[in-house]
């Protein structure tokens, strides 16, 4: 269970302080935990801070995704296979090669 670190409301309280809560999310940047019989449902926080969070998993996923593809590289064969070649070669397998651009691409 997800600890709630910060300002807890119940939905009854959210729904008549709606205002005032974003406003002190707002002000203080500290999330406010929503809760439902004591149980943590959902969590306001300002954009500013949720434009931060979706910047910095962007930035995560991306780092990952380089470091698989250059664990990929150091495991693999010592020769990379342009990808001309493996279109070339796996065409008459692959499920989209009949498709056009525009299609694959819309």
């Amino acid at each position: 269970m997800l600890k709630t670190i910060g300002e807890t409301k119940s939905i009854t309280q959210t729904k008549s302080e709606l205002s005032k809560i974003i406003k002190s999310v707002n002000e203080t940047g500290e999330p406010v935990f929503i809760l439902n019989h004591n149980n943590p449902e959902a969590v306001i926080i300002s954009n500013k801070e949720y434009s931060s969070l979706i910047e910095k998993y962007h930035e995560m996923e991306e780092k990952i995704f380089y470091s698989n593809l250059s664990n990929r590289i150091d495991e693999g064969p010592i020769e990379l296979i342009p990808a001309a070649k493996v279109i070339e070669k796996e065409d008459t397998e692959n499920p989209f090669a009949h498709l056009s651009d525009e299609e694959l691409f819309d």
